[in-house]
């Protein structure tokens, strides 16, 4: 009897010590090397790389007329300092007009990119055809979550995919609007 009692405690214990482990869901993670692959395929990926490109010359040019801007206004601080009331009222004539040429330039180049990006995704393109085949292989083999290893630049998306059940947002969207009332 007495053996009996101690199986079915440790029993009981043995459960309870292993029902969290069976509660919690086990996240996995991948990664892929997204440029990798798209070496793989140059033919593919041409009107990729041609917007990539695009990009990165548009943000060149920002960075470029940013820097002049800044060069004026360090100017126009050394006049100021001097004294220079004329030279520093030019000056911040100069840099409020090459601002809002600059911020036109963003403007014009960012809706350029946006139809560009929509051209490309809204067409069967390797893009799509890629998504699709990171889609299926994670769900496959059981990855919850899939990461560029190698983002090209800090604008690239680093999450390639992720599964539904990790989506986190309308339960913390919840809980902060349970939290304010």
């Amino acid at each position: 009897m007495k053996k009996f009692r101690l199986a079915a405690l440790f029993a009981i214990l043995f459960a309870l010590a292993a029902f969290p482990l069976a509660a919690q869901q086990i996240t996995r993670v991948a990664v892929i090397d997204l440029a990798r692959v798209m070496a793989a395929f140059p033919k593919d990926t041409a009107a990729l790389k041609n917007f990539e490109a695009k990009k990165a010359e548009v943000q060149a040019d920002v960075d470029r007329k940013a820097a002049e801007i800044k060069g004026l206004q360090a100017q126009k601080s050394t006049a100021d300092a001097a004294g220079d009331g004329a030279q520093s009222s030019a000056l911040a004539s100069e840099i409020t007009a090459k601002t809002a040429s600059l911020r036109d330039y963003v403007a014009a180049r960012q809706n350029e990119l946006d139809l560009l990006a929509k051209a490309l995704s809204s067409q069967a393109s390797f893009v799509q055809r890629l998504g699709s085949m990171i889609s299926q292989v994670a769900e496959e083999e059981g990855y919850s979550l899939v990461l560029n290893l190698k983002p090209q630049d800090q604008n690239a998306n680093i999450v390639l995919w992720n599964s539904p059940a990790i989506d986190i947002t309308d339960k913390v969207i919840q809980a902060f609007s349970s939290s304010t009332r």
